[in-house]
């Protein structure tokens, strides 16, 4: 079965949301440290992935 573009580029936003969710809870439980630098920069590289598979839909 083939996902569509679109739906491979949802499934990238609610990892990033995801991702931008445990960074904000590390902060609050732990401070800043690696973990959430590493989860902050794993849902800016999902953004844009899922940016550019929405963008790749056909017009």
């Amino acid at each position: 079965m083939k996902m569509s573009s679109k739906t491979i580029a949802f499934i990238y936003f609610g990892l990033a949301l995801l991702f931008i969710f445990l960074a904000i809870q590390n902060v609050n439980v732990n401070g800043w440290d690696i973990w959430t630098f590493l989860f902050a920069g794993i849902a800016a590289i999902d953004l844009m992935v899922g940016v550019r598979f929405y963008r790749m839909q056909p017009k």
